[in-house]
């Protein structure tokens, strides 16, 4: 099982740079292992109920391996990693400050548009950011600037 370890280790790696075709390359990758385990974990609740528990365990590398080449992709566009926290939570923040000032019935029920459509912005910012953008140009200080092919 080594040989599988040091195969798997690149995925989960935050340091680095990742271009925009690796990083869509992944997304593509997680998004048939997020199919596959939805279909699992569906076949495996109707199956046995409690069971369905078991496939959605595995969703937790497919998102680490999501975050990975975020923060990867994130540096090299020469931006810290932590802006995946705010392109992850910052819409969801967002979207339920929103629902919740809707649901209240309060005053500030005029703000809740204005913050859903702030959710809607910040995500198309993150997809632009990390999905199409060019990386800069050389090395930075996260490293040296990945192959471009």
């Amino acid at each position: 099982m080594p040989g599988l370890v040091e195969k798997l280790k690149p995925i989960f790696a935050v340091s680095g740079r990742a271009s925009r075709l690796d990083y869509w390359r992944t997304q593509v990758r997680l998004a048939l292992a997020t199919a596959v385990l939805l279909t699992l974990t569906v076949l495996a609740t109707m199956a046995g109920g409690w069971l369905g528990a078991v496939p959605c365990l595995l969703f937790l590398p497919v998102v680490a391996a999501g975050v990975a080449v975020a923060v990867r992709r994130l540096h090299d566009r020469g931006k810290p990693g932590w802006w995946v926290l705010v392109f992850g939570v910052g819409p969801y923040a967002l979207s339920g400050v929103a629902s919740g000032l809707y649901a209240s019935g309060s005053a500030l029920i005029l703000a809740a548009p204005l913050l859903a459509l702030a959710a809607v912005i910040l995500s198309i910012w993150a997809w632009v950011e990390l999905g199409f953008l060019r990386g800069a140009r050389g090395d930075n200080r996260y490293g040296a600037e990945p192959a471009r092919r």
